[in-house]
């Protein structure tokens, strides 16, 4: 849909018919809300001067279709609320992630009796890998679990009051888990308990399926959540490894001090869809028809649950790159054989330098999600999604290669420049999954579907590095790393039967409304119109009456090439006259009503529909047909004996005879009687024109020939 911003309405009565809707009780509010799609019944006083006035506008009643806007769309009207809303939202989401990960790097010490003061004096019954991994799958299993629920319980109570009591319940756990620091099951008991309350993500999305109905929009903002959440995760490694020096555990009171902070963002920032305070004076509140996401009235069980179960693949296959090439992979090859050499080596890599290449390799989302929507654009969602398994498989193999070749410096520089080069493109398929349940999801069920995809990602995340650790440690680190290979791969082959839905396969563009045939419009009438053909004035103008009457954009013709058109310029020529008279007639009666009492008022609300309907048409479509319809006049002249290319400045003087200027400023109530004056001025010159040329072989025409052309 055309961008109105900058549409300024200066009718009271307009303001009030795109601004009204019904009153909603409490079991009503998430009722559609009607918005009238005509001014003509803004008031009954006005209804009549306006039918008065333009009794050949109003029609069959002068009135558009019903169109329905449900009311927690009113969101999407206001841009400074709903920047505000989306903000407090993605703050909420990567602060929620901050504090699912915000010891990871410190895990591989924790779970090292005497490595450090803070250290667990027992792991009892793990080893290193399995210990390691198991705590962070505490806290990932709690967020699993409860997105099962969370997501259905805020399509029942609202996604505000949902995502509040997870930031407030948030912040008391992570000051509980600080005082269980010196067990290990304590510990990890906390960590899966709490961890029911760091599961946002859903509910946000949820959110974003609320508000935006427009497919590209949608996606892009499902795709920033994601990355947000994946940010977050880099951002509590972040805080850990400032913190080193203060303690394993005391990055804990951050997270509590942070997961405050968004409980007050959210109170006083977030908008729950349906608040009526969201209401815009500066422009229609209609949808485009294409621009809306048609949700069906129930869930496709099969592709649902095959989105689900390649989500699940994808985030174990996931785990033979992140974590295990890092850990026990490069760990092992440029850390830990240097430091256990007999004499001790200075080790390529440090502890403090592998924490921060784990932390900051999570950053690469940020051009992944720059990335997805040109992506999505050129080749769909779901094979999107087939690409990112399959590079997260090649990436994996790749470093697998590289991680168990030389330990020298050049192989570990080329180990980092791979990973963090390889990585955007691995996380395309985490990006996918959202939006293409999101499609999935009727009005009521879309928390739940979100909700499945985000129990998929940490039941994946969760289990996945555990399970794998342990056989790491039971057989080698490459075994576990080429099992993650093969689930990558079995990760695109589950997924690629998803490229064949049609709401997740390669978009198919549809043409702007001012480009198309709407609903109850004579196809084969608006078809000519479009294609250039000739279509009588009178007719044309009533379908762009409706159109704007409807609050639609104008149609746009296309511009035929003069080649095609060379030899049938007599036929073009040959209704001018007609046309021209039409047009002076509409001036007429545009300057007779101005003359009236009341002429003003409805010379405002006209103005505004015209202006509404004008500027729903983009600017690029706006100067392609300015620029081929210079260039249809530039070929006529060049066929008919003018010479452009030598007499430019001529050419310039007959265009600016034939065609003097009405107005440079938009239509207005200021200006409007001006401008219908100038151009019926001209338009009555073209009717004199057109005369003379079709009666010049009449004898009247034949008489009244000047005495240079006359008989000798």
């Amino acid at each position: 849909m055309a961008d109105n911003e900058n549409i300024e309405v200066e009718s009271p009565a307009l303001k009030e018919e795109l601004l009204k809707e019904e009153p909603m009780g409490e079991e009503e509010d998430m009722e559609p809300m009607k918005v009238e799609a005509s001014t003509a019944d803004a008031s009954s006083g006005l209804k009549k001067t306006w039918d008065d006035w333009t009794d050949w506008m109003s029609g069959s009643g002068g009135r558009g279709d019903e169109n329905l806007l449900p009311a927690k769309y009113k969101l999407v009207t206001d841009d400074n609320a709903r920047y505000y809303s989306l903000v407090a939202l993605q703050v909420s989401v990567a602060i929620a992630s901050i504090n699912s990960k915000l010891l990871n790097p410190n895990y591989p010490i924790m779970v090292s009796p005497g490595a450090h003061e803070d250290s667990f004096p027992s792991t009892e019954p793990f080893a290193f890998n399995s210990a390691t991994y198991f705590i962070p799958m505490c806290t990932l299993l709690g967020v699993a679990i409860s997105s099962i629920v969370l997501g259905g319980i805020s399509d029942r109570f609202g996604r505000k009051p949902v995502l509040l009591i997870l930031a407030i319940i948030s912040t008391f756990g992570s000051v509980v888990k600080y005082f269980c620091r010196h067990q290990f099951w304590a510990f990890c008991i906390a960590q899966f308990i709490f961890g029911f309350f760091l599961s946002s993500l859903p509910v946000a999305m949820a959110y974003v399926g609320d508000v935006f109905t427009n497919k590209e929009e949608k996606e892009s903002q499902l795709g920033l959540l994601v990355g947000c959440s994946v940010m977050g995760s880099s951002g509590g490694g972040i805080i850990a490894i400032l913190m080193e020096s203060t303690g394993l555990f005391t990055p804990l009171l951050v997270g509590a001090g942070l997961s405050a902070i968004a409980a007050i963002v959210l109170s006083t920032c977030l908008i729950e869809p349906g608040d009526a305070r969201l209401v815009d004076t500066k422009k229609s509140i209609d949808l485009d028809d294409e621009d809306v996401l048609k949700r069906p009235d129930e869930i496709k069980q099969s592709v649902m649950w095959n989105v689900v179960a390649g989500a699940l693949l994808d985030n174990i296959g996931s785990t033979g790159l992140f974590p295990l090439c890092l850990s026990p992979l490069a760990i092992q090859q440029y850390h830990l054989q240097f430091v256990t050499a007999d004499p001790e080596e200075e080790p390529i890599m440090s502890l403090t330098g592998y924490k921060w290449l784990s932390v900051c390799v999570a950053l690469m989302v940020i051009p992944s999600t720059l990335m997805t929507p040109h992506i999505f654009a050129k080749i769909g969602v779901a094979a999107t999604c087939v690409m990112g398994n399959i590079m997260t498989a090649a990436l994996t193999m790749a470093l697998l290669g590289i991680g168990t070749g030389p330990a020298t410096e050049t192989y570990f520089y080329i180990f980092v420049a791979v990973l963090y080069g390889g990585f955007p493109f691995t996380v395309f398929s985490q990006l996918t999954t959202g939006p293409m349940l999101d499609v999935l999801a009727p009005e009521d069920k879309i928390g739940y579907v979100q909700g499945l995809n985000n129990m998929a990602m940490n039941f994946g995340m969760a289990f996945a590095p555990w399970v794998l650790g342990i056989l790491a440690d039971a057989t080698t680190t490459e075994t576990a790393i080429w099992t993650g290979v093969a689930i990558s791969f079995l990760a695109a082959l589950t997924n690629a039967p998803l490229m064949w839905q049609p709401q997740m396969g390669k978009p198919i563009a549809i043409p702007p409304s001012y480009k198309r045939v709407l609903d109850g419009e004579d196809e084969d009438i608006v078809k000519k119109v479009l294609e250039g053909e000739y279509v009588p004035d009178d007719v044309m103008f009533d379908l762009n009456r409706q159109r704007m009457l409807k609050h639609k954009p104008f149609l746009v013709p296309k511009v035929k090439p003069y080649e095609e058109e060379r030899d049938s310029l007599d036929e073009l020529s040959k209704n001018a006259g007609e046309t021209f008279r039409f047009r002076k007639n509409m001036r007429d009666r545009v300057l007779n009503e101005m003359a009236k009492d009341g002429g003003r008022a409805r010379a405002e609300e006209f103005c505004d529909l015209v202006n509404l309907a004008n500027g729903k048409v983009e600017q690029a479509d706006k100067e392609e047909v300015s620029a081929d319809l210079g260039k249809w006049i530039g070929d006529y002249l060049q066929d008919n004996g003018y010479n452009p290319a030598t007499n430019p400045v001529l050419i310039k003087q007959m265009v600016l005879t034939a065609f003097p200027q009405i107005s440079r400023e938009p239509i207005s109530a200021d200006n409007l009687e001006e401008q219908a004056f100038r151009s019926r001025q001209i338009y009555s010159q073209y009717i004199t024109v057109t005369d003379r040329q079709k009666n010049k072989y009449s004898l009247k025409g034949i008489l009244s020939t000047q005495p240079n052309q006359g008989f000798y």
